[in-house]
C-alpha cells in the first residue's frame, strides 16, 4: 500500500475507495482529469464511456493524452495511460456513446464528464433508472459548476438544466478551469462513497468564476 501512503490515512476506511466502482461518462477534458485523479487515489474499478478520437484542439486540456495519441480512440489510450499510472486498478472501456437503450454496468456512482446537454440528460435518466448517484460537472471559458444528483433526494439534472439545448458553436475553455472542476467532481465522488452527505453538494450547486476568483454555492431546492 506504499503507493497510497500519502493519502490513505486521511480516510477512515480506505478500503471503501479501493472497492469503489465508478463510471466516468466522457474521457475528454473533464473525464481525463477525473480519471487521472481516481486512478491515483486507488479507486478499484473504472468504467469509461467515450466514442471520441483525439484531435489537436483536445490537447489543451485533455491531460491523459499527448501529441503521439492524435487520431487514436480515446478510451483505448486512456486505459493504457491509466494502467501505467496505477496497474493495481481495473479499467473497463466502452468505445461508444451512452444512448437511451445503453445498458450501463453495475457501479456505485457515475461522474458526468460530457460536453453536451443531450448526453447529460440521457445519463441523468439512466442513473435514475439504476438509482445510483451522479456527480455533474460542466465548464466553459473561465467558468464551471458542480452538483451531486441523488435519485429520490435531489432534483434530477434534467430539472436543473431545464430546456437548455446544445448549440453548434465551438466551446472555448481554459485548461486550468477544466482541472479545477474535475478535481471538485472527484472530491464530491469521494464524499458520496463515504456517505458524507452533510458536506456534499446535495441540493446545492457550486459555481466557479475564475475571472473574479469567486466560488459560490447556490441552493437548488
Amino acid at each position: 500500500m506504499e503507493r497510497y501512503s500519502r493519502h490513505m490515512s486521511l480516510y477512515n476506511d480506505f478500503n471503501k475507495i479501493r472497492k469503489a466502482k465508478i463510471l466516468v461518462a466522457g474521457a475528454g477534458g473533464l473525464g481525463s482529469n477525473v480519471l487521472m485523479h481516481l486512478s491515483r487515489l486507488g479507486v478499484g474499478e473504472l468504467y469509461i464511456f467515450d466514442a471520441g478520437i483525439l484531435d489537436m484542439p483536445d490537447l489543451n486540456r485533455q491531460i491523459l493524452y499527448d501529441h503521439e495519441d492524435l487520431g487514436k480512440k480515446k478510451v483505448f489510450v486512456a486505459k493504457e495511460k491509466l494502467m501505467k499510472i496505477n496497474p493495481e486498478i481495473e479499467v473497463h472501456i466502452y468505445d461508444e456513446r451512452i444512448y437511451e437503450n445503453t445498458k450501463l454496468p453495475e457501479v456505485d456512482l457515475a461522474i458526468d464528464c460530457f460536453d453536451n446537454f443531450e448526453s447529460r440528460k440521457i445519463l441523468d435518466m439512466k442513473i435514475h433508472e439504476l438509482k445510483i448517484p451522479l456527480i455533474h460537472g460542466g465548464v466553459e471559458r473561465f467558468f464551471g459548476q458542480v452538483t451531486d444528483i441523488l435519485p429520490g433526494k435531489t432534483k434530477s439534472l434534467r430539472e436543473i438544466l431545464g430546456d437548455v439545448e446544445d448549440t453548434k458553436e465551438t466551446k472555448l475553455v481554459t485548461p486550468y478551469a477544466v482541472s479545477i472542476i474535475a478535481s471538485l467532481q472527484v472530491n464530491e465522488a469521494i464524499k458520496i462513497i463515504f456517505e458524507d452527505y452533510e458536506k456534499a453538494l446535495i441540493n446545492k450547486m457550486l459555481i466557479m468564476d475564475l475571472v473574479f476568483n469567486s466560488f459560490d454555492i447556490i441552493e437548488l431546492k
